[in-house]
């Protein structure tokens, strides 16, 4: 059995809080439906009147601390079978670190089942950390995403080998691995002195190292012959490349040669390194319908095309197509899972979807009337099919900033336009500046703002003119970047 005690290490509460705001930051820029959740559960390991006492942090209050009061008992039960299976399998009982390993992994599976039964009810999915030695606690995070917006996304089917290996699903997956582990590090080196800072990681990196893992590292199934390692630098490397002044445009079909679904026109004697960026660039110019490059992730060797009419169940057949300068996207067979712009990986949406962009709003501006929202979205909608993308700012101080920003834009009376006028004034350079009601004040703005440190030069000018305001904006402010290929970006 276990007890709630309000004792614990001290600064949980702020390193859940600051865990909380980094899961904010990172799943928002995949889908804000996820909606994270971060709670910490620490267990005093070693109790003497075998009542084992727990403190739970959480934002939500005490609510959810009955889930956790049988933790202990099923860590135990757990923890037995674990060793009877270590046990059996070596020949020998363990001790030392892999003993140690056992009870670690006990708890952990006993938090995530305490979990399950709730997570149903919630609309959630929740993920535990392996659980941190902190003062007389293991300590682990929970993070809890919404179950319908994780399941909303397509992801590879993994068996045994694939969860053993550590093998992502999905973008999400990954990203979902890489932000616990980070969470597991920043609470090792605060607590032991190594770092001042709680969680010493940035968004965009953690995204990174998600994209990086689902490229080189993707569930296969049973096959197992392809090597994908280096897949992602060589595809952001590739893409950025030119070849007489024209950006980066085809496909690679990455599968074993003999795959039933390809149809292999052209058998290179050489097959070309992937590691060969400019090499492969230049094949690439050799795209045509049935045309494409055929990789095994390691070498290019040959060219041919997928055969759509084929039956086989399990393709392993993985294909990046470059969309243009430094844009390529990544699919299994016919699914997409992940664009990568700029060396930024996000989920695979070509255009803006409503429910998103309702989410982000009311995350940004608070309560927002329904027909506001509406008209909203209507105008974020129509920049989306403006052909060489633009920059919508929403502002909650918009009248003043059309005013403050005047001599450097065309300040208007304010008024709310239909997608004809608005593809009308973006079709100017600038920004188009309105109110979160959706009326516009001002467009072909030319934004200011400090230079900030979460800028990228390769994004672009857009890009970076929108991160700059909106991160120096006093008042709630949301922008979406449009780009020429009709990828949308928040910046909020």
């Amino acid at each position: 059995m276990s007890r709630i005690i309000p004792s614990h290490w001290g600064s949980q509460s702020a390193f859940r809080i600051e865990i909380q705001n980094l899961a904010q930051a990172v799943f928002d820029e995949l889908d804000p439906r996820l909606e994270p959740e971060v709670l910490l559960l620490g267990l005093v390991a070693d109790h003497e009147d075998g009542v084992y006492p727990l403190f739970l942090d959480t934002q939500s209050g005490e609510s959810s601390s009955s889930l956790f009061t049988e933790a202990s008992r099923r860590a135990k039960s757990i923890r037995k079978e674990l060793y009877e299976q270590a046990t059996k399998a070596s020949k020998s009982k363990p001790e030392g670190d892999a003993k140690r390993a056992i009870v670690l992994e006990a708890w952990r599976q006993a938090v995530e089942g305490a979990l399950e039964a709730s997570d149903v009810d919630q609309d959630a999915i929740s993920f535990c950390s392996s659980p941190r030695p902190v003062k007389e606690f293991l300590v682990c995070t929970v993070l809890r995403l919404s179950r319908g917006a994780w399941k909303s996304r397509y992801a590879l089917r993994k068996n045994q080998i694939d969860r053993k290996e550590g093998r992502p699903e999905s973008l999400l997956d990954a990203t979902v691995e890489q932000f616990m582990r980070r969470c597991v590090v920043g609470m090792a080196e605060h607590h032991s002195g190594m770092s001042a800072s709680m969680v010493d990681a940035d968004p965009e990196e953690i995204l990174r190292a998600a994209g990086r893992l689902v490229t080189d590292a993707p569930a296969l199934g049973p096959q197992r012959d392809l090597d994908l390692r280096g897949l992602w630098h060589a595809a952001n490397t590739i893409s950025s490349l030119y070849y007489e002044g024209q950006s980066s445009r085809g496909q690679l079909l990455i599968s074993v040669p003999e795959h039933d679904a390809i149809v292999q026109k052209v058998a290179f004697q050489r097959p070309v390194p992937m590691t060969d960026h400019v090499a492969v660039r230049k094949l690439l110019e050799t795209h045509q319908p049935g045309y494409s490059l055929l990789s095994d992730g390691s070498a290019v060797y040959g060219l041919g095309h997928e055969n759509l009419m084929s039956s086989v169940p399990d393709r392993n057949l993985f294909n990046v197509t470059f969309l243009q300068h430094y844009t390529w996207e990544l699919a299994y067979g016919l699914r997409p899972l992940m664009r990568v712009n700029y060396g930024h990986p996000r989920l695979p949406d070509s255009s803006i979807r409503k429910d998103r962009f309702a989410a982000l709003a009311t995350n940004t501006f608070g309560v927002i009337a329904e027909d506001a929202l509406d008209a909203l979205w209507a105008l974020a909608d129509a920049c989306t099919r403006q052909t060489h993308g633009t920059l919508l700012v929403v502002s909650a101080d918009a009248a003043a900033e059309a005013h403050r920003l005047g001599i450097q834009a065309a300040p208007i009376q304010p008024t709310r336009l239909d997608e004809p006028g608005v593809l009308a004034v973006t079709a100017v350079d600038g920004a188009v500046l309105a109110d979160p009601s959706a009326t516009i004040h001002a467009f072909s703005v030319i934004l200011d703002g400090q230079a900030s440190t979460k800028g990228n030069p390769a994004r672009g000018a857009r890009y970076n003119s929108a991160l700059r305001y909106v991160d120096a904006s006093e008042v709630p402010c949301l922008a979406v970047v449009v780009s020429e290929d009709g990828t949308v970006d928040f910046v909020s």
